[in-house]
């Protein structure tokens, strides 16, 4: 008779701890979708940046050899092409910075939280920004911001319609 006492006793303190803990947020499949992706992308932007640093020295000496062929000057866009170059070592150390911030914002998204978000944005909007500032306008650069803010601004929006499952 004593194991039937214990058992509704065992069942009542099993109910009370679990009106203790608070019920944790299930992450929608979308978003672990959306933060698999990011986090694919951070490792191609880190390693791509990682590469552009280490070769960026190298683009410079390109740079200066085809500059001094007759006639590259009068081609359309080459100042734009030669800021690209020459801008390749600032532009690969801003972009792993902010990949780096971006993978910060995307754990927080990951753990549902929407400070993550805010934190991301900035970051995946400052290296078009900077990229279009150094390299400047003219259709070469408007074309490189153009196709560098397309996947940006996708999970820009992507991420803003799982804002409302995040804490």
């Amino acid at each position: 008779m004593e194991e039937q006492k214990t058992e509704p006793m065992e069942e009542k303190q099993a109910e009370n701890v679990e009106q203790q803990e608070p019920a944790k947020k299930e992450r929608p499949t979308f978003l672990t979708v959306l933060c698999i992706l990011s986090f694919i992308g951070v490792g191609i932007v880190v390693i791509s940046s990682l590469v552009g640093l280490l070769a960026g020295k190298a683009g410079s000496i390109l740079m200066e050899a085809t500059e001094s062929i007759e006639g590259v000057q009068d081609v359309p866009e080459m100042e734009q092409v030669s800021n690209a170059v020459r801008y390749a070592s600032t532009l690969s150390a801003i972009n792993l910075i902010c990949a780096l911030v971006v993978l910060v914002g995307v754990i927080m998204m990951w753990s549902l939280k929407k400070i993550g978000y805010y934190i991301y944005v900035p970051a995946e909007i400052a290296p078009v920004i900077f990229g279009f500032i150094l390299i400047g306008g003219g259709m070469f650069g408007g074309f490189f911001a153009a196709l560098s803010a397309i996947f940006p601004i996708l999970f820009i929006i992507l991420y803003g319609l799982n804002f409302k499952h995040m804490t």
